[in-house]
């Protein structure tokens, strides 16, 4: 037990909360830890290494605004590309002798009466911190759905987040089961080895291309000599997210539209064969679910050894999998596309409040917090990239440092005035809470279509209504009288 208490207490090392520790020392507030579960910083991009992995997010806006990178590969770069970046930024601000890897926490319990939060690590020590952040993120907990029989299979099966690269895929017959962000990724590069691949496919896609190509190393050469260069690049690709891509996902938008049409020819060009053309044409409104961007998803599935099965899938068998077609498919590998359970948001930490409340329990209807930063009943507590944050059309790293800023700021209040607590107003989130879900009724993901942006119930918990400016100007400093605080 470490009767030292820091000021601050960091749970994650990916984007989040490797942003986060930079600006803490930035601000002046060096006593703090960070808290990574994994044995390397990184966060998704540390446990995404299927073939294939990349952002959706061309590079030179999936990155710190701090810390241009101009060497980035490709104009979507891939993931160990993308992982370096995070390692090189832990190296360069410092954060190397406040890291602590291979550290999982099991439960963080704010004390009342001395104003704050215990952790208590998966090996049973204990840390204590006046302030706290979770730097979870959405996209931490791989989901695989529950299958009959699963067990019962006699070959080797895995998540695509936890990928097993000591398996030879060369002439396996593999089911992959799911086909949205990640499968569309991997898939290509499977169908180049495998000798028969199913793809289970629940719903299709939107997808459109997307357009990757090199940077030459001219033009690196120009980023890195002339940084203007690349801010100028940066802000190109930020204003074509913001005045394209965002429109798409509201309901009355003449865009919609437009890109339905832009999508469907893609669809059309891609796939010949009229039965294949009608199974990945999606039968909701467009944006309702997250539209995909691929230059090989399309031309796979177009492939001699590719089946995609729209069957419902009834269990598992030792040989393969069945579906309600009464036809049982041959695997010697099962493959788990099936992403994460994106509204949990708590990857396996237990968060205690005051009075003893238990976050789960505050969020029994659904996740919500205050600009998605704040918990009412969970004093001195930040969350980065928390409910109700995540986009459709942008960097979440543009809004990840949004809400960094504000955390700090938050902080360094309750340090500076020697505050015991620093809790936002029940009333204060329940009305901005009320606005957003009546805000978010004006997009296209209230539409009667199943998306990890929603819990079970429909709620949306998961997104951004608005453009990403709003949300800047929204987050430009906190505004103190939306807490309640205690001395």
């Amino acid at each position: 037990m470490n009767n030292d208490v820091l000021s601050v207490a960091i749970i994650g090392a990916g984007m989040s909360g490797l942003c986060m520790g930079i600006q803490l020392r930035e601000r002046g507030i060096d006593d703090f830890v960070i808290l990574e579960k994994s044995a390397g910083v990184g966060g998704t991009w540390y446990d995404n290494t299927y073939p294939g992995a990349c952002c959706d997010v061309p590079s030179v806006l999936y990155s710190y605004s701090f810390e241009p990178n101009p060497w980035w590969s490709r104009k979507y770069s891939p993931h160990n590309e993308i992982r370096a970046y995070f390692e090189h930024c832990a190296d360069k601000y410092g954060l190397r002798p406040r890291l602590r890897l291979n550290t999982a926490v099991a439960e963080a319990r704010f004390d009342d009466a001395r104003g704050l939060w215990q952790l208590t690590l998966d090996n049973g020590e204990l840390i204590e911190a006046r302030a706290l952040v979770s730097g979870l993120g959405q996209l931490n907990l791989p989901y695989t759905p529950a299958l009959d029989g699963e067990d019962s299979f006699s070959g080797e099966r895995f998540h695509s987040a936890r990928w097993n690269h000591d398996i030879d895929l060369a002439g396996k017959r593999v089911a992959v089961i799911g086909n949205a962000a990640s499968a569309l990724q991997f898939i290509p590069h499977v169908a180049k080895e495998a000798a028969q691949v199913y793809v289970y496919q629940r719903s299709a896609n939107y997808v459109i291309p997307r357009n990757d190509c090199a940077y030459t190393p001219e033009q690196q050469q120009r980023f890195s000599r002339h940084r203007w260069w690349q801010k100028l690049h940066r802000l190109s690709v930020y204003l074509r997210a913001e005045g394209v891509f965002y429109p798409v996902l509201l309901k009355r938008s003449l865009l919609r539209p437009l890109w339905k049409k832009w999508s469907r020819d893609y669809l059309e060009e891609s796939i010949t064969d009229p039965a294949l053309r009608r199974q990945l044409t999606p039968d909701y409104p467009i944006g309702c679910k997250r539209i995909l961007v691929s230059d090989d998803y399309y031309q796979a599935l177009a492939g001699a050894n590719v089946e995609v099965v729209t069957s419902p899938i009834t269990g598992i068998n030792p040989g393969g999998v069945s579906s309600e077609d009464a036809t049982e498919r041959p695997a010697d590998v099962i493959i788990y596309g099936t992403g994460f359970r994106t509204t949990d948001m708590l990857s396996g930490v237990r968060f205690i409040g005051s009075g003893g409340r238990d976050l789960r329990e505050a969020w029994q209807d659904g996740a919500e917090a205050y600009r998605g930063v704040c918990v009412a009943g969970f004093p001195n507590f930040f969350m980065l990239y928390g409910p109700n944050t995540n986009l459709g059309s942008n960097s979440i790293i543009f809004m990840v440092e949004r809400q960094v800023k504000y955390a700090v700021a938050c902080i360094d209040k309750l340090l500076s005035n020697g505050l015991r607590s620093l809790d936002v107003n029940a009333g204060v989130m329940r009305d901005y809470n009320v606005k957003m879900q009546k805000d978010l009724a004006n997009t296209v993901w209230v539409a009667s279509c199943d998306s990890w942006y929603k819990n079970d119930a429909g709620k949306v918990v998961n997104n951004w209504p608005h453009t990403t400016t709003r949300y800047w100007w929204q987050m430009r400093a906190p505004d103190f009288s939306d807490f309640d605080m205690k001395g």
